[in-house]
């Protein structure tokens, strides 16, 4: 194989498109220089038609405090995001899909649509990269040095693309992708690094379980050596930073209608009438420039003008985002529904950002919703805290109760106060074994495998459509996608070995690569991860003489899907590997991603009143202990593992605050960097030998 050497005045990217942001930016520095948001909003391309792109309008980012289409309204824009939320992948099911190249079109409409792609969010993936390669690195540049001019010269093709996916990607997926990046943004080489490995490269572990608490879930991976073992891989998708957020904005809901009320309604009823008198002044004084004279009755008594009724005007009675309040008053209509959400969501990200939404509690809080008066005052359970000490959660909880709150403002004027109590209550989705977090976690569960077997059904209709009308059989109708294996299928698993022999075998007697339509690759693609969209295994559970289900975690079927909690994913996870690795695995627990940045209960709870010489809170500051979160989940997880494994020790490593959340992009710019790493990478000359297959033995 080729060895591609980066040269001293070169350095590589590296990218990580993730559920909520994406970073770009180049190896060795500690910050991505790109680094915004992954959800855009877009106007989907109508479907049925012939159009070589999902979208008829390009994506636009400021959409939050602001309409995207005119002043009072959002057109057909819709929110679209690469990273689908069921699975984790970058992936689109066909329902989402909207481009449609006719095969009856002319051979230079043909060459015009080479860079077309029938998926979403492998466009959006598309687009992202340029978006970074032309705005924010400046990475394409005309003569006169402007970025965006006409007669621009592309310089990403000098440098390397290092990629962060996800441990339990498909290797179709993976291929398409390294298809994309050689096909379509000409890059002289790219290496594909699974981001719970560079997890662990971030905090200078090569063996850990990488707990990554992201925007869509919870996943879980042991890392072994540097290697994912994928038996362990778990995935949860009711503990992420969106379900947080969720929470959030239901708990400030409670407290606009119990500590907002009828004063709220009031006050804002009164600055509407004060800006509707003040409107209807200045439409007086331009019809009647005159001064206006008093109106009497017959008895000479002066006539009150009616004021303005206000009581009509109708108040939400919910937290409203900015935008909301400032269309009010006297109209405080919401926009789209999809929008409307996302703007309170964003508020509610202010608000736990800030430390005021948020707070983890201390080992063996229980939710202030799931236990009685009466149960707290003969609460005789108690869990082991740190150095030996004794955690009573009567006291830690009566102590939150009847701490001071935390005031704030809402963008409508309105003030609050936030208990410590319900800044616990949230973070308890996390954490909390009660009845209401264990069937939040459930709930979320049922539906996730009823969204896959939805994808799964979708996927099969697609591709028996596809097989009717003959588009998945008949290659030369549309030839304007390149693919770089010259096999029947370009996306079969096939071993690495006959994708070398067949690209061989191929380039000898034509010379020349196979073009597959856009229409093609997308049938062959869904093909090839409908096994992995299924929720049960290929042969159904093979059940030994004594009822052990004897299923193999690595066969090709999403089973990595639970409802527990993540202190219960990490000694599940654990012990699903080997037993000679299970002790290694334990000792060394890495928290990322950007739903771990909650920081603890700060000078709320001191250590007398949980019974010892614990430090909860000690801190004077707002945000509390940073490593707060590791912490709790370091003594859940030991509150797990030795109740039956008592010499086993738990050790949680994690990034301070600020970097937790771009942890594996930072392992990826500490891969990039090194300079034994040079040789890794996928050439362009072993792509157009060995195929795109390549990725998944050079990258596994």
């Amino acid at each position: 194989m080729t060895t591609y050497t980066v040269g001293n005045d070169v350095q590589a990217l590296v990218a990580d498109i993730g559920s909520y942001s994406t970073k770009i930016g180049y190896a060795g520095d500690d910050h991505p220089q790109a680094l915004y948001n992954s959800t855009t909003a877009a106007v989907r391309s109508p479907k049925h038609t012939s159009s070589s792109s999902n979208f008829a309008k390009p994506p636009k980012r400021d959409f939050t405090t602001r309409c995207v289409d005119g002043v009072n309204g959002d057109g057909d824009y819709e929110l679209v995001n690469p990273v689908d939320p069921v699975t984790g992948w970058l992936f689109s099911p066909p329902s989402k899909n909207s481009a449609n190249i006719s095969s009856s079109l002319s051979s230079n409409e043909q060459a015009a649509s080479t860079n077309a792609d029938a998926w979403e969010s492998h466009e959006l993936v598309n687009h992202y990269l340029q978006h970074a390669f032309q705005h924010s690195l400046g990475l394409s540049r005309g003569s006169s040095g402007a970025v965006g001019d006409s007669s621009s010269v592309d310089y990403s093709h000098h440098h390397p693309l290092l990629l962060l996916d996800k441990s339990h990607t498909p290797p179709a997926l993976r291929q398409r992708l390294l298809e994309i990046l050689f096909e379509t943004h000409n890059l002289p080489s790219v290496f594909f690094l699974r981001d719970a490995v560079a997890a662990c490269y971030a905090v200078g572990r090569t063996t850990a379980t990488v707990v990554d608490v992201g925007y869509s879930g919870t996943m879980v991976t042991p890392v072994y050596e540097g290697f994912v073992e994928r038996s362990g891989v778990l995935r949860n998708n009711a503990c992420g930073a969106r379900n947080i957020e969720e929470r959030v904005l239901e708990m400030m809901d409670g407290l606009v209608v119990s500590q907002g009320g009828r004063k709220r309604k009031e006050r804002l009823r009164r600055k509407a009438k004060e800006k509707m008198e003040l409107q209807l002044q200045q439409q007086a004084a331009v019809e009647q420039p005159s001064p206006k004279k008093t109106k009497r009755d017959d008895k000479g008594h002066f006539i009150k003008e009616k004021g303005v009724n206000t009581s009509a005007i109708k108040i939400p009675d919910y937290l409203m985002p900015l935008y909301q309040v400032k269309r009010g008053p006297p109209s405080y209509n919401p926009r789209k529904d999809t929008f409307h959400a996302w703007s309170r969501l964003a508020l509610a990200r202010e608000i736990k950002e800030c430390g005021l939404g948020v707070a983890v509690g201390p080992m063996g809080y229980v939710t202030s919703g799931a236990a009685t008066p009466g149960e707290d005052e003969t609460a005789d359970s108690a869990a082991a805290g740190e150095g030996g000490t004794v955690v009573n959660p009567a006291a830690a909880n009566n102590m939150f109760l009847t701490s001071s709150k935390l005031p704030y403002t809402l963008p409508d004027g309105t003030n609050v106060e936030i208990s410590t109590a319900s800044r616990c209550d949230v973070v308890e989705l996390y954490f909390g074994s009660d009845e209401k977090n264990s069937l939040y976690r459930d709930n979320v569960f049922d539906e996730t495998i009823h969204q896959l077997e939805e994808y799964s059904k979708d996927v099969e209709d697609f591709i028996t459509e596809r097989a009717d009308d003959g588009d998945g059989t008949n290659e030369d109708d549309s030839k304007s996608i390149v693919s770089s294996s010259a096999g029947a299928d370009p996306y079969s698993d096939t071993s690495y070995k006959g994708e070398k022999s067949s690209r061989y075998a191929g380039s000898r007697r034509n010379n020349k690569k196979t073009h597959y339509s856009p229409n093609v690759v997308s049938a062959k693609l869904y093909s090839a991860c409908l096994p992995y969209l299924r929720t049960e295994p290929p042969n159904g559970s093979l059940s030994d003489e004594g009822g052990t289900v004897a299923t193999n975690m690595n066969d090709n079927y999403f089973h990595y899907l639970t409802s527990a909690s993540p202190a219960q994913m990490v000694s599940d996870s654990v012990f699903r590997c080997h037993r000679d690795q299970q002790a290694k695995l334990l000792g060394d627990v890495v928290v990322c991603g950007g739903g771990a940045c909650i920081t603890g209960a700060s000078g709320v709870v001191g250590s007398s009143a949980l019974g010892g010489g614990g430090a909860v809170g000690g801190a004077a500051s707002l945000l509390g202990d940073e490593q707060a979160f590791p912490d709790r989940l370091r003594e859940e997880v030991e509150a797990i593992v030795h109740q039956h494994t008592l010499g086993w020790k738990v050790k949680v490593t994690s990034p301070n605050i600020t970097e937790r959340a771009v942890c594996s992009w930072l392992g990826g710019s500490i891969l990039g960097s090194l300079g034994t790493f040079q040789d890794m990478w996928i050439s362009r000359k072993d792509y157009e030998e060995y195929g795109a297959a390549i990725v998944n033995r050079k990258c596994p």
